[in-house]
């Protein structure tokens, strides 16, 4: 492939020889998995294989769950293939989705991916599949995804049906082998941060997000593996392909197995989906578009980190200082320092009890 002449839709890109699998991770809402599967079958192009990676069980009671999951295979695999891999021992999301992906990896070279809570709608795996043979070759893309979701401010900017994202967006994802294994996940440290700490990360629209979600994820010791795949491939200066209205529908918040979404569906969560969007037109080249390229000011940052709460210590404080030099960033700086530091005011009032 002439990489200097990028395709300018998906209509004029052949499907892959090989279609690549779908690869599910799921695991106690087999009530969501049978939507998912419907969406699957009303796909306009079918998918050869699905390959459902099932968590083993934490305690008795998922049995019964995990079961009815499992069960689902019969109910579909008249109408496409449902190859379930159980787990023997309880993983956890982040490890059975690393695991399940670099599996998937070493036999395939791309795959699509969809959580147990991701409705496609019907145009959905033909799109990817077109999207992974039309960028194979072009390595500075490292994934793409059917789900949109750019800042507010960037709609506007953004006239094709896709445009290039920082962020790694996982409902509705497709990778290739290549760029999976440069990244390697499975060999990395839980909170893996290639920049060092949360506050190196370079600081755009769309990544001051993950700087947020990296400092819970530092401070609480947790794991989020979409987050690592974002900074790992943000540190190879890669990024991804996401369209501008969504192919995804998520249907799992509220529900009572949920992890993460457990309250009520936020506004912006679904409000891009179209069930009807039938995306053609590419990026007429790999570059982003300057609102999503630009680093934001020391000043819009600050303020930023103090509205969402995060504290920054000694250290965090001399490196912005040393990053920001203008007079007005390194005083909002010093604010958002003092504003959480045991030496602030008003932490000394509530001490003394003023």
């Amino acid at each position: 492939m002439n990489l200097t002449n990028l395709p300018m839709s998906l209509d004029e890109i052949p499907l892959p020889s090989s279609l690549p699998p779908v690869i599910l991770t799921v695991f106690t809402r087999p009530d969501l998995l049978k939507e998912v599967l419907k969406g699957l079958t009303q796909q306009t192009l079918f998918p050869h294989q699905i390959i459902a990676y099932v968590d083993g069980a934490r305690s008795e009671r998922d049995i019964p769950l995990i079961d009815q999951t499992i069960a689902l295979r019969q109910e579909f695999s008249s109408k496409i293939p449902v190859d379930i891999r159980l787990r023997p021992q309880n993983l956890g999301c982040d490890q059975n989705v690393i695991l399940s992906l670099t599996e998937a990896l070493s036999t395939y070279e791309s795959v699509v991916y969809l959580e147990d809570d991701n409705f496609p709608n019907p145009y959905f795996y033909d799109r990817m599949c077109r999207l992974l043979e039309a960028y194979r070759e072009h390595k500075k893309i490292f994934s793409i995804s059917g789900y949109a979701d750019f800042p507010e401010q960037a709609y506007h900017l953004i006239e094709e049906d896709f445009a290039l994202s920082r962020r790694v967006f996982s409902w509705g994802f497709g990778i290739w082998a290549d760029r999976w294994n440069d990244i390697a996940l499975i060999n990395q440290p839980k909170q893996y941060n290639p920049f060092g700490k949360f506050y190196n990360i370079p600081a755009t629209v769309q990544t001051k997000m993950t700087i947020i979600n990296q400092f819970w994820l530092e401070r609480n010791e947790q794991t989020d593996w979409v987050i690592t795949l974002t900074l790992a491939s943000l540190y190879q200066n890669r990024v991804h392909l996401i369209p501008k209205t969504s192919l995804i529908y998520n249907i799992g918040f509220g529900h009572p197995e949920s992890k993460t979404y457990k309250g009520k569906e936020a506004s912006w969560v679904n409000s891009a989906y179209s069930s009807s969007f039938r995306p053609n037109s590419l990026p007429s080249t790999l570059e982003l578009i300057d609102l999503l390229k630009n680093e934001i000011s020391g000043i819009e940052l600050a303020h930023y980190l103090y509205r969402k709460g995060i504290a920054i210590n000694l250290e965090a404080l001399f490196y912005y200082l040393k990053k920001y030099r203008d007079l007005q960033s390194r005083l909002e700086f010093v604010k958002l320092f003092m504003a959480h530091s045991p030496f602030s005011l008003k932490r000394i009032r509530l001490r003394l009890g003023l």
